[in-house]
């Protein structure tokens, strides 16, 4: 452990800190510029870039001295060693006071800021330091569940409202133009799919005229159909 004197901690987004995540996984860079960084996350300058990701990134230990990803970074883009390269980056980060307070995953939100601004930061900068530090300790890669999410909830709600915007087109049509036929309520097109489960008692004594009857009857009430 590498007890730090300094009393600031890094600070990433949520959101840029996946954002990076994802490009590494697509494809890791050689070295990550300030211009590499502002188009990625679409920041305002190069100062940006650096203060409030290329220096958060060395800091903790995946980037080195000349903005090149190091061999924590590679374990950190992988799905199988994320979860261990966080671990290294809280070993190299946080001193052993703040670890011995939240020695599990589950971190107290607040009492973890209480902390920080005790130790000299704003509370701004304190909640942006928690939510990284929280981020870290869970260990978990959260992007991939969220984006299937939100990806299946978007397909549902595009097919239910293009079924809906469908028929009330189609009821609409026929409201407004009195010229075109009715619709037909019988079309396979529009008949609802039902499931019905029949039980038949016929007497044993009944003759085979007596049951042909029942079964056509059956069919012109339920299909439609004369039996013949």
């Amino acid at each position: 452990m590498a007890e730090q004197n300094n009393n600031s901690y890094p600070m990433i987004p949520e959101k840029n800190w996946w954002a990076i995540r994802n490009k590494f996984k697509a494809s890791m860079p050689t070295t990550v510029t300030p211009s590499y960084i502002t188009t990625l996350l679409s920041l305002g300058s190069d100062a940006s870039a650096n203060s409030n990701v290329i220096y958060p990134m060395k800091r903790m230990g995946l980037l080195d001295d000349e903005n090149k990803p190091t061999a924590l970074a590679n374990d950190w883009r992988l799905d199988d060693k994320y979860g261990e390269a966080c671990s290294v980056i809280i070993r190299n980060v946080y001193p052993t006071e703040l670890l011995e307070l939240f020695p599990n995953s589950t971190v107290d939100r607040n009492s973890a800021k209480n902390w920080f601004m005790r130790n000299g930061v704003g509370q701004v900068a304190a909640n942006k330091m928690v939510a990284l530090f929280i981020l870290l300790k869970s260990g978990e890669i959260k992007e991939k569940e969220i984006s299937q999410k939100k990806s299946v909830a978007a397909t549902k709600g595009a097919r239910k409202q293009s079924s809906n915007v469908a028929a009330s087109a189609q009821v609409t049509e026929r409201l407004e133009n009195k010229d075109l036929p009715p619709l037909n309520i019988n079309s396979r097109a529009v008949r609802p799919n039902l499931h019905i489960d029949l039980q038949i008692h016929i007497s044993p004594d009944s003759t085979p005229e007596q049951i042909e009857t029942i079964f056509a009857s059956m069919a012109k009430h339920f299909y439609g159909e004369d039996g013949k």
